[in-house]
């Protein structure tokens, strides 16, 4: 009844047990060796808390660790040491100079980020250089003999753990512990190995083994290896490594060494017969490399020169080979092949066809663009500058070459040797001409280059089309200063300067050579005074060419300026600017910081203000900077608080706002108060009102008969009748 009551006015004024599990099994040690901690646990079951400790503890792993110390800081960050799928290796190293007991701080040398981790020692690490503390889930604690974090207790003279020496007599002495050694296992089952002794605490009286710290360090036996041989070992293979594969690809052979061999004790080995060694005996060679071998270019061998004396040329054959298998060649199609192409001509020079020259070659180079407007029968150039051309144009470009034989140049395309054959399209002629029969946008568009010797000099070609050509040629001769022939009236194909270099502009240099200027620039400057520029160029001109010269072949000619001066407007509009105003608290933006401020207008360059839009293309200066103010200083004000809310509760709030605003102005400075402490916002109050005297429940009758009316929780629930039962 009683049970059913609380619940049933979810109170219960009674105060319930609170009890204990049973202790777990022992967890696993913290530490291989060099002393770990291993614990138990319970858990507490009730509403209120258990008496005593959750967790005990227990030493474990007492001896020594061998070939390293286990606390080594670098060792423990070295754990986090990893390699991810898609990135690189991540490199922990600890932080120099720690003075932490129980964790490492550790930094990543690989620069990524998070950059620094803390890493707790293990359980049980010695922590102090007083008795008892040791590491602890990452804190330096005191644990006591019965195995309690914080426990004063320790073993006293007769052995008890907290005893107080009443156990054994006065004149009795501390039970004697010693040391005992025993040894590990062989590190190996046949042959020589090692084995490490094994060292521990005994009690003499128990014949049990007991913690490290009741026997006496200064007389510890030091650790210790020693040899062992189990038995001896039966003979077996020693197989090295394959070696590398006997070819790249099309099928090859890897070897490796193997011998029978026996142990003879302290890793040294002898070879015997193989008959000793087990069956089956280790393969030496297997097949590599199985795939195809790729295609490849092969180069026969040069041809002799195709002159007897001075500069020719020579040949050799290309094929492309493949192999399916090693040792078998076959020929196949050169679009198999990949990589660079191998020239199949180059050039040879023999010794000069003359004993000597008298004066060093020397090329006639014309500097001159070349501007084709109409077809024409054939088309002379002289080596230098560039041509314009228009398709399908039979082309000559002659290398005038002084001092030198015309049958010792030779030419190339874009640095590739251009044939001697008189049935290629594009070929040298025996006087040293480059000839195109037939002139290819898509393949003779380039650098044609005449070499003579260790001299040389190039002639770009280009092309467009008619209409196009025709319409340049207009645009240009609109600005040619005096008369020149009509391009609707028929003339020479004769180009001035393709022979004898311009030697006299098609006879009369006077009335073919003119000047030609290009429009004026726009002013330098768009106000004050300012310089426009113009280019001025000496031009050949016919109904079917347009030839560019050197300005030299107009000297008849007065030359045109190229430069003059300009003026848009007077002055030019510029930004001025007043004086700092004060630093003053009325404008402060930050903590001991304000704003000055100076007015910016726009002028005509004489003190004149104009229209801000006038200097819209000028660099506008600053209006506005941060200046120093020790009395920008901000503070948290408070309204006053409000009534107890909500009413007639014992557990109720007051409340008040909040400003953060500068001292001296008090102006909202919003969040420059972040560091400052920030006031109470609201506080609990109690607001005592008279209430009505009710039952809240139909079980109220059963608590009168119950006499429960002497607990304030069901003289709440049940005021009415509470009241009449006490009356």
């Amino acid at each position: 009844m009683w049970m059913v009551l609380c619940l049933t006015l979810l109170v219960c004024p009674f105060e319930t047990t609170a009890n204990w599990s049973g202790w777990s099994e022992w967890s696993m040690c913290s530490k291989s060796c060099d002393g770990g901690l291993s614990n138990q646990k319970r858990r507490c079951y009730g509403n209120i808390n258990c008496a005593g400790p959750g967790v005990r503890y227990r030493h474990c792993n007492t001896r020594p660790c061998s070939g390293y110390l286990l606390n080594d800081n670098a060792r423990i960050c070295n754990v986090h040491n990893s390699v991810g799928s898609t990135s690189a290796v991540r490199e922990w190293s600890p932080i120099s100079e720690q003075t932490y007991p129980c964790f490492v701080l550790c930094h990543d040398l690989s620069g990524n980020t998070p950059n620094e981790i803390k890493t707790d020692k293990e359980d049980g690490t010695k922590c102090s250089s007083a008795e008892n503390f040791y590491c602890i889930q990452g804190e330096c604690k005191r644990l006591g003999c019965d195995g309690e974090v914080w426990s004063n207790k320790v073993i006293d003279g007769c052995g008890v753990c907290g005893g107080d020496g009443s156990k054994c007599s006065t004149n009795a002495t501390r039970p004697q512990f010693y040391w005992q050694l025993d040894w590990s296992p062989c590190s190996v089952t046949c042959g020589t190995g090692h084995q490490e002794s094994i060292i521990h605490c005994m009690n003499s009286r128990t014949k049990r083994r007991t913690m490290d710290y009741f026997c006496d360090r200064e007389i510890r036996p030091s650790d210790l290896t020693g040899e062992c041989s189990p038995s001896d070992c039966p003979p077996r293979w020693e197989i090295s490594s394959y070696g590398r594969c006997s070819v790249e690809c099309g099928g090859g052979i890897q070897r490796r060494n193997i011998r029978c061999v026996v142990g003879t004790g302290r890793a040294n080995l002898i070879t015997v017969g193989s008959y000793q060694c087990p069956d089956p005996i280790p393969i030496t060679e297997k097949a590599c490399n199985l795939n195809f071998c790729p295609a490849s270019w092969q180069t026969g061998k040069w041809s002799q020169c195709s002159v007897s004396c001075g500069i020719g040329t020579q040949t050799r054959s290309l094929t492309c080979v493949k192999f399916p298998t090693h040792g078998i060649e076959i020929n196949v199609s050169h679009s198999e092949c990949f990589g660079a192409r191998p020239e199949t001509t180059r050039a040879c020079s023999l010794e000069a066809c003359f004993k000597e020259f008298f004066s060093v070659p020397s090329i006639v180079v014309d500097n001159s663009t070349f501007l084709q407007t109409q077809r024409m029968k054939k088309v002379y150039l002289n080596v230098g500058g560039k041509a314009i051309l228009l398709p399908k144009q039979p082309v000559k470009i002659r290398c005038v070459v002084k001092n030198m034989d015309s049958r010792l140049i030779f030419w190339t395309k874009d640095d590739r040797l251009i044939s001697v054959s008189p049935y290629k399209r594009v070929h040298v002629t025996p006087k040293g001409v480059l000839k195109i029969k037939r002139t290819d946008p898509n393949i003779d568009k380039g650098t044609f280059t005449c070499m003579a010797g260790i001299e040389k000099a190039s002639t770009y070609i280009t092309f467009q089309t008619k209409k196009k050509a025709v319409k340049v040629a207009k645009s240009m001769m609109k600005h040619v200063l005096q008369e020149v022939p009509s391009l609707d009236k028929p003339q020479s194909d004769k180009i001035p300067g393709s022979h004898d270099h311009l030697r006299s502009l098609g006879g009369n240099s006077s009335t073919l050579a003119e000047y030609m200027v290009s429009d004026w620039s726009a002013c330098s400057r768009s106000c004050g005074a300012g310089v426009q520029t113009r280019e001025v160029t000496c031009g050949v001109f016919s109904d079917k060419f347009i030839k560019i010269v050197s300005v030299k072949h107009c000297e008849h000619q007065k030359k045109p300026v190229n430069i003059k001066k300009c003026l848009l407007q007077d002055f030019c509009p510029q930004w001025d600017v007043d004086k700092w105003g004060e630093c003053s608290v009325k404008t402060c933006k930050k903590v001991g910081k304000a704003v000055q401020r100076r007015a910016v207008y726009c002028t005509n360059g004489n003190g004149t203000v104009i229209r801000r839009s006038k200097c819209q293309n000028v660099p506008v200066p600053t209006g506005s900077r941060e200046c120093d103010n020790a009395d920008c200083k901000v503070e948290w004000i408070t309204s006053k608080w409000t009534k107890c809310k909500p009413h007639c509760t014992p557990r109720g709030k007051k409340f008040r706002s909040l400003s953060c605003v500068w001292k001296r102005t008090q102006k909202f400075a919003y969040s420059q108060c972040s560091s400052l402490p920030r006031p109470q916002a609201w506080k609990p109050c109690k607001s005592n009102c008279k209430k009505e005297c009710h039952d809240h429940s139909r079980y109220c009758s059963l608590v009168g008969r119950l006499k429960m009316c002497r607990y304030e929780t069901f003289r709440e629930k049940c005021c009415q009748t509470c009241k009449r039962v006490t009356e």
